[in-house]
């Protein structure tokens, strides 16, 4: 095929074109096309036509030009319809290196992509081909190296900052006018974590893309700065390549500075609802795993997480149904595992199994997911389209930069996760661990913030009966998108896993199978809640408030724990103004900084040795209420064989035991309210304790 040999010769194709202006409408050339007739427009733009198909169909730039018979739409010099002369070609490869497309430049100037057919040969389409960055190995390295990216308009750009040592990157395509096609969410996912400097062309188009671009990875990376390049000693800069030639160097490169980028209000998009259209979810597994979703699994360790897993995995392999659904075309699982190895753990299991272990992929790595681990996970997905990705254990992916107790840190992992899932269009399922603590709601008792919980629409608990060890199943304990289903059971027995149909099993039977070893009262478990939202400084009392509903505790039991602790309320807020500000708790001193082992354990074991300074700093709050309550005593400071029950600070308290009025001895785990003379074991500054069994604080 040649190229036209001007606009005319484009027209001729179109015998139903019709002219407005400066534009031209036609019937799209493409056979198949099914929606109204003029809805192919066309300009003449002087060296070639501008195409594009307005009629809701996915037909590219190279099919359009193969329907009109051209190799493309630039049109030939001279006229004559002579063939281009290709004067460069831009290679772009998977994670691995492996060419996936290249980008063809030609001479007089124009661009086509190709791919390979298979047989030596091209394809001048890309269709079905995931686009991918420029350079993608090189700036996966760059990203894991916490090198600056720098994001350029075109290939050559990139190249020519390669060559002078900087890790760079653009999509192919160059500009868009700022549309946003061109720049994919799955590239603002390898360059999640990273430092990001944007170099946009000095033109409409190129700050428009830029801007797009921006806008695409605020939020996601370090640092994003745009950077706008001064012309360089009277020589006009259009791009970076032209800032080079006129003598710019690495150093002055990067010695040239930019603010953090921050979005413009035209940067943030609203939708009308009305323009949404609805959607029906898809089931790997109804109504427990949701495709396009996150969906966690709990449990304890050596529960048998990892077998469930496995063999949903397997049934996926296999195209083989799970329990209560009807056999699925098989499909491919990718699987992410930091505790089990590949080879004496989870090919075993697979084999025990009988697995299609053709259609199970492991990633060999522990990716960071705070650190560019993300595009990595997205990059496998691209390649194998699995239908299931397991990550085993999700905390173990999070990365060590994040604090998997804030809330505000993990929901910004979780929120990329589950964008990757609903791009691709596959089912994530995290596995997580269990903490100690019998009396919060079952969706509060997984490792980490609540928000993991949270950013999941199906959550799964994995346990056992407490009166039959062998008898497990998983219970669904959250679900946004379907009815909760009925627990599943499942034995492990004779090296393999089984499916034993429905169970009666539920997410109480299982806590107080996990939680039967360990009593706690609800106040020691209110006492934990809130020595874990505490632990990293002053709360809102409104947060608080919240997170007890979460996790099933009464106002009553919350307020005796913090009591017992010692727990600070302060208000914040403008002195004088009358229901200003905010009320915030936060721990005493002694407790935060965890030098108090009394408050720390909840308990004084007989014979246990303790500083007695640990008392000194410890004040007891004042209440309204009743203070001759075992709730409100406290250890003597003098006499730790006895509770206080004074409202005061144990700081001013300078009484000889054997007169104060505010304390009382125990005798055999018995009250007395006489006076009496202490025979005190302190020592040294240390003393004994005589208390027989525990003594909640």
């Amino acid at each position: 095929m040649t190229r036209p040999r001007d606009f005319n010769d484009i027209l001729e194709k179109l015998p139903d074109a019709k002219q407005s202006g400066e534009q031209w409408t036609a019937p799209c050339p493409v056979t198949g096309h099914t929606t109204p007739v003029k809805h192919l427009s066309l300009r003449d733009v002087g060296s070639k036509a501008l195409v594009s198909c307005h009629g809701g169909e996915e037909h590219s730039y190279a099919e359009i030009c193969e329907a009109l018979g051209f190799e493309s739409l630039s049109y030939s010099p001279n006229g004559n319809g002579h063939e281009p002369t290709i004067v460069k070609t831009y290679d772009y490869t998977d994670a691995d290196g492996k060419l996936l497309y290249q980008v063809v430049r030609y001479d007089p100037k124009d661009f086509k992509q190709r791919r390979p057919d298979g047989s030596g040969g091209w394809l001048w389409t890309l269709k079905g081909i995931k686009p991918v960055l420029y350079h993608l190995p090189e700036v996966i390295k760059a990203v894991r190296e916490g090198r600056t990216v720098y994001i350029c308009e075109g290939e050559k750009d990139v190249d020519n900052l390669v060559k002078i040592g900087l890790a760079a990157t653009t999509s192919s395509g160059g500009a868009d006018n700022g549309k946003g096609e061109k720049w994919k969410p799955e590239f603002t996912e390898v360059l999640a974590g990273a430092s990001v400097v944007i170099i946009p062309d000095k033109d409409g188009s190129g700050q428009k893309h830029a801007a797009k671009v921006a806008s695409s990875l605020h939020g996601k990376v370090k640092s994003l700065k745009v950077l706008e390049l001064p012309d360089r000693d009277g020589y006009p800069v259009k791009d970076v390549s032209d800032w080079l030639a006129a003598g710019g160097t690495v150093a002055e490169l990067e010695g040239l500075t930019a603010p953090e980028y921050k979005p413009k209000e035209s940067d943030i998009g609203l939708v009308c609802m009305a323009d949404v259209e609805a959607e029906e979810v898809s089931w790997l597994w109804y109504p427990y795993i949701p495709k396009g979703k996150l969906t966690l699994l709990e449990g304890d360790p050596g529960i048998g997480k990892s077998w469930v897993s496995l063999a949903i995995a397997t049934a996926i392999s296999l195209g083989k149904g799970l329990p209560g659904t009807e056999a699925i075309e098989p499909a491919s699982v990718l699987v992410a595992s930091a505790e089990d190895g590949l080879g004496d753990t989870i090919r075993p299991r697979l084999n025990a199994m009988v697995a299609n272990v053709k259609n199970v992929h492991a990633i060999k790595e522990l990716l960071d997911f705070s650190n560019g681990g993300l595009g990595i996970l997205e990059g496998y997905i691209s390649q194998i389209h699995p239908a299931l990705v397991i990550v085993d254990p999700l905390v173990a992916y999070i990365g060590a930069g994040v604090d998997i107790h804030r809330a505000n840190e993990t929901r910004a992992v979780m929120a990329r996760l589950a964008d990757i899932a609903e791009r691709h269009n596959c089912a994530i399922l995290a596995i997580r661990h269990l903490t100690k603590g019998g009396t919060l709601k079952p969706i509060y008792r997984g490792l980490g913030s609540i928000d993991f919980a949270a950013a999941c629409r199906s959550v799964l608990m994995a346990g056992c009966d407490p009166d039959n060890e062998q008898k497990r199943g998983i219970v669904q304990i959250k679900s946004n998108l379907a009815p909760k289903g009925q627990a599943i059971g499942f034995e492990l027995r004779d090296g393999g896993f089984y499916w034993t149909g429905e169970s009666d099993l539920t997410a109480a039977k299982i806590l107080a199978a996990e939680d039967s070893g360990e009593v706690k009262t609800a106040r020691d478990e209110a006492a934990d809640f809130l020595r874990d939202e505490l632990r990293d400084g002053p709360v809102e009392w409104q947060q608080i408030e919240r997170d007890r509903k979460a996790a099933g505790l009464t106002e009553i039991t919350l307020r005796r724990a913090r009591e017992s602790l010692g727990i600070k309320i302060r208000r914040e807020g403008e002195p004088g103004r009358r229901g200003g500000g905010r009320s915030v708790w936060e721990l005493p001193e002694v407790l935060s900084n965890q030098k108090d082992l009394l408050v720390q354990d909840a308990h004084i074991e007989k014979k246990e040795q303790v500083n007695q300074t640990s008392f000194k700093n410890d004040p007891l709050p004042k209440t309204g209420e009743q203070v001759n309550t075992p709730e409100t005593a406290r250890p003597c400071l003098n006499e730790p064989s006895a509770k206080c029950f004074d409202e005061g600070s144990f700081k001013k308290c300078t009484e000889d035991p054997s007169e104060c009025k505010y304390i009382e001895k125990l005798e055999n785990g018995k009250s007395s309210n006489a006076n009496y003379n202490a025979n005190s074991a302190m020592s040294g500054g240390n003393f004994t304790s005589e208390v027989s069994g525990l003594i909640v604080l």
